[in-house]
């Protein structure tokens, strides 16, 4: 089966996919090397309706946002309980070749109990809002949010409905959905007559018009789910959320989201965007938040070596959004470069790659980039003075710091 053109342009503008799948078989303990913190995680995923708003992608007007929500949290559990699978509901995806890597994957075990208890100390935890790349469900970022929650942070995951983003077709209380409005993305003789540039610039527009605000409001109704659930004592999470310690963080469009999450809304106090080209009108208006960026370095470099002039111009106009961004805003920002690593590297799916040696091992991708977001989050939401990463007192080799003024 082959990929119909306008999908095609579409994954390449964005570079959020990994190569034709050629992966070896992927051990059922993918993750169980992964660094750790001192809290074991727990994690349970629902479906939350938010029923006061209509659902924008679709004609039916009885439509409300259906949003699959996955939350990582701190535990206490005894013994060696079954760990939690990585993909709980693989119905609900699509079966198609691009969904294919789901049915690779479904065996993996993650690090946490499905359920678990919560931990019972400190009395409250930070929150973050993890936000995925297009075409990806909420969970493709499991390395991230459960080393986490294993630092005591509640990470909840938004499967974002429609059109370039989660690629769902049902949810679990039986519904179906079946975008045919309001779609972001540009039209099949857009994609393939406009220059890339002003493909780009296109595709931005339409994103902050269509796809953002949306987005954002997904964002809020969490926060106030999560206000909601912190004074439930039917709850698991009664009394043990700090919503005013709130973060968003995201790779690729989910990235680009979390920046305007926090200039749209005040209850995100900072932002992290896992190498996402800033497909929103953030990067005029500049955000009040403190931001952190991690980027790739092999994509630029593979591009020079193709020799694609049109595609290089893309990329190094998509970068210098980087620095508008940074002018525009006053909230102070960091910004990383991970050399030789692509794009894939700042999720999960470059753990269920082939290996190539030319490029940086996912293990220690993960590493890295936990290392920076972990130390940015402590620095904000909680308060932490000692920040070597931060500080550019300590590093990796592999990584190149630039930091605001």
């Amino acid at each position: 089966m082959k990929f119909g053109r306008r999908l095609l342009l579409w994954v390449s503008a964005l570079l959020a996919t990994a190569p034709v799948w050629a992966a070896p078989p992927v051990a059922e303990r993918a993750f169980a090397s992964d660094a750790r913190g001192p809290f074991q995680t727990g994690t349970v995923e629902e479906l939350w309706i938010d029923s006061q708003r209509e659902e924008t992608t679709t004609s039916d007007p009885n439509d409300k946002r259906y949003l699959m929500v996955q939350i990582w949290y701190p535990a206490a559990f005894k013994g060696d309980p079954p760990r939690a699978p990585y993909v709980l509901h693989r119905e609900l995806y699509p079966t198609d070749e691009y969904s294919k890597w789901l049915d690779e994957v479904a065996h993996v075990r993650t690090n946490s109990v499905l359920n678990a208890p919560m931990a019972t100390a400190p009395t409250r935890f930070p929150v973050l809002i993890y936000n995925p790349g297009g075409y990806h469900p909420h969970f493709s970022g499991t390395a991230q949010t459960e080393f986490l929650a294993s630092h005591g942070y509640v990470v909840v995951a938004i499967g974002h409905t429609g059109a370039g983003m989660n690629r769902i077709e049902r949810f679990t209380d039986g519904s179906t959905y079946r975008p045919d409005q309001n779609d972001p993305r540009l039209s099949d003789a857009e994609d393939v007559e406009l220059p890339k540039v002003e493909w780009l610039e296109r595709q931005v527009q339409r994103f902050s018009a269509l796809m953002m605000p949306v987005h954002v409001k997904d964002i809020g109704f969490m926060l106030d789910t999560l206000t909601k659930l912190n004074a439930d004592r039917r709850s698991r999470f009664y009394q043990r959320l700090d919503v005013d310690r709130a973060g968003s963080m995201g790779w690729s469009l989910g990235g680009a989201l979390s920046l305007q999450a926090s200039r749209d809304d005040p209850r995100i106090k900072a932002a992290v965007n896992l190498d996402g080209w800033l497909y929103t009108d953030v990067m005029n208006t500049g955000t009040p938040r403190p931001i952190l960026q991690m980027h790739g370095g092999a994509e630029v470099e593979q591009l020079l070596v193709a020799g694609d002039a049109a595609r290089i111009e893309q990329a190094t106009v998509a970068t210098s959004y980087n620095w508008r961004l940074y002018r525009n805003s006053t909230g102070g920002w960091y910004d990383v470069t991970l050399d030789r690593a692509t794009h894939a590297h700042f999720s999960d799916r470059m753990l269920f790659e082939s290996p190539q040696s030319q490029l940086i091992h996912p293990r220690l991708a993960h590493d890295i980039v936990n290392g920076y977001v972990l130390e940015f989050f402590d620095k904000y939401l909680r308060g932490r003075t000692d920040t070597p990463l931060l500080s550019g007192k300590v590093g990796f080799p592999e990584a190149r710091l630039r930091i605001s003024k």
